[in-house]
């Protein structure tokens, strides 16, 4: 039932930038406009990035039944564009970023309308979980959850300086982006192509810019994060983690590189090739099949394959490709 409308006065700009997801982008409107704080304290406003489905059918029909709900396109590609332009709209003093494939519990927004008024951190957020829409493959442990979820503590309190909020629950004062900049656009999802790491580099540069850099958590604020069937396969681990890597050259400070771009990248190809012999080696002769019935436990447990095999191709892939971009973009100039 549509709800009856009324003066809004904003305190929380909830922002879900979506993409061809109309089907999962339902469920999470039902979900925010479901809250038990007042439609009046909050606005939810989506930010549809160029879909193709029926994502622009479904967010006005939400937007002719709760007058708090508004609808916006964005034509140019990248999550980080879609989370700017929801920036850009937004009238809340807060900024609330949800991801289009979650489910919040009722009092999610009232949870975090207490911690603004008891803390008033700059950023903060709580944990996230995963849940499920499809069957689980064989090899797949019940133990995997652990690497969709992110669960910093189970008191609230503010983190350390090295942590950050996951940006499918985070929450951020919106006059601080004024003073930062908003996401890098560099970074982040694509359309169909992974990217990492744009909401890690602004929560980097807020936290510069502030002489207690630390966000806040709560777990009381939390979300379930849905792990897709298309996560569920190996070849999907290699392009994420592929894509962390590049991610963590852009996030990695220069003065860490050991001698320069170009003999950091050199070395970092040697120790890429040591960790495929490694991991191939013991996958093939010392595997625990006790422990790894399957070849696909024994690559998806593997931080050498993770990290050493995946990221670490990632990030040499950028040391090479980044500073090749800026010179052609000049060069064009």
């Amino acid at each position: 039932m549509a709800k009856d409308k009324q003066q809004i006065v904003i305190g929380l700009s909830v922002i879900i930038c979506t993409y061809n997801r109309a089907d999962l982008l339902k469920n999470v409107l039902q979900d925010v406009c479901e809250q038990t704080l007042a439609d009046s304290e909050f606005e939810v406003i989506v930010v549809d990035n160029h879909s193709t489905d029926q994502t622009r059918a479904v967010a006005e029909s939400f937007c002719q039944r709760y007058p708090n709900v508004r609808y916006c396109f964005e034509a140019q590609q990248g999550l980080s564009h879609a989370r700017n332009r929801g920036w850009r709209e937004a009238r809340g003093e807060y900024l609330a970023y949800l991801d289009d494939d979650c489910q919040i519990p009722t009092q999610w927004l009232t949870v975090a309308k207490e911690i603004i008024e008891q803390h008033a951190p700059i950023v903060f957020g709580g944990p996230y979980y995963a849940f499920y829409n499809s069957a689980k493959p064989d090899w797949w442990k019940d133990d995997y959850d652990a690497y969709h979820s992110m669960i910093y503590a189970d008191t609230a309190g503010y983190l350390e300086p090295y942590q950050d909020i996951h940006g499918g629950n985070l929450f951020i004062q919106q006059s601080i982006l004024q003073k930062v900049g908003a996401f890098n656009p560099q970074l982040g999802m694509s359309g169909q192509q992974l990217g990492y790491g744009e909401e890690t580099e602004l929560q980097m540069r807020i936290f510069k810019a502030l002489p207690s850099p630390r966000a806040y958590y709560d777990p009381r604020l939390y979300v379930d994060h849905l792990v897709a069937a298309k996560k569920m396969n190996i070849g999907w681990v290699i392009r994420a983690n592929i894509a962390h890597g590049r991610a963590k050259y852009h996030l990695c400070p220069r003065s860490s590189m050991r001698f320069g771009i170009v003999i950091n990248c050199l070395w970092r190809f040697v120790e890429l090739l040591k960790n495929i012999v490694k991991e191939f080696f013991y996958m093939t002769f010392k595997r625990d099949k006790t422990q790894h019935p399957y070849w696909q436990n024994d690559l998806y447990e593997s931080h050498r394959f993770r990290e050493g095999c995946c990221g670490m191709w990632g990030f040499i892939y950028e040391c090479v490709m980044a500073p090749l971009s800026a010179i052609i973009a000049k060069i064009r100039w």
